[in-house]
């Protein structure tokens, strides 16, 4: 079995190489820090790739993640986010191997409180939403065998992401403000490139059956919290390892943090499907953290 990761070099590409080189065969595709590095926007390219490497499973990793700043660039946003898995899809219904692609809550608006089902309406409010889920829909009329996996609140012991900012500031300063009425579940990139892997191995054992469960599916830690929740869980654990500057966190509103992306104020999501159909459960996100904080000092 052949798998073929487009960013290795992200937080859940990397995760996906050090989990899947063990037991396949891996060949990674990146502008950098990759087996065949390559402007993966120029569909020429993508086709000599999978022309060389004939894969059986194709993992899209790659994506425009700069929220805020996909709201001036939103040409490279849906370069990356609409035209990238587009393209990807063409090319794996040619070859008929398996597409996964993972998506975002951002595809949703935010304004219901209760968990998110992948049957409901999608209403992306930014730019980096809206490109997201043109993605999501170029794969779906496609006729490659597919798994689209929405996650949210990715992060991680590397990269660029919450919890290395809020250590990072924990250090410099002694008080800091973070939002308390947005919701999500923070999700460890550890657990999303394992329950990845998980999807591997039962195409692996049955293609035919993953083939005939094409879809959207939600992916995210269990349980619940506001970014301001997520920080304190962050300092409570770190502070066990190091001595940090910060002496108060304080719970602000999302109108007194002004972004130029609009947030869902509630996106968590409904990960039944997922467990139902494939016994895929994620941990607590709360004890993810505490798993995350201990292997970054090690």
């Amino acid at each position: 079995m052949k798998i073929l990761i487009l960013g290795p070099s992200g937080q859940i590409g990397h995760e996906l190489v050090e989990q899947a080189k063990s037991n396949y065969e891996v060949v990674t595709v990146g502008r950098s820090a990759a087996d065949l590095e390559i402007d993966v926007t120029h569909f020429s390219e993508l086709e000599n790739v999978f022309k060389e490497v004939r894969p059986n499973i194709v993992i899209n990793a790659i994506a425009y993640t700069a929220v805020d700043l996909a709201e001036t660039e939103i040409e490279q946003a849906f370069k990356l986010n609409a035209d990238l898995p587009s393209n990807l899809a063409d090319l794996c219904s040619r070859t008929n191997c398996l597409l996964i692609h993972y998506s975002t809550d951002f595809v949703f608006d935010g304004l219901e409180q209760s968990p998110w089902r992948e049957s409901d309406e999608t209403h992306p409010i930014s730019i980096y939403g809206k490109s997201k889920l043109a993605g999501e829909k170029a794969v779906q009329i496609s006729t490659c065998p597919y798994l689209i996996l929405r996650t949210s609140w990715v992060y991680g012991k590397r990269g660029s992401n919450f919890l290395l900012t809020m250590l990072r500031l924990a250090r410099e300063r002694e008080s800091l403000s973070v939002v308390d009425d947005q919701i999500g579940s923070p999700s460890r990139s550890d657990d999303i490139a394992k329950a990845t892997i998980q999807l591997c191995e039962q195409f692996q054992s049955d293609p035919s059956q993953i083939k005939n469960l094409s879809g959207i599916y939600h992916l995210t830690a269990s349980g619940q919290t506001s970014w301001y929740g997520f920080a304190r869980s962050i300092f409570e654990q770190a502070q066990s390892f190091e001595p940090l500057k910060i002496k108060k966190l304080s719970a602000i509103s999302t109108d007194e943090y002004p972004t130029a992306a609009r947030r869902p104020a509630f996106s968590v999501l409904d990960c039944s499907r997922i467990n139902e159909t494939f016994n895929i459960r994620m941990p607590q996100w709360d004890d993810s953290v505490i798993n995350c904080i201990k292997q970054y000092y090690e």
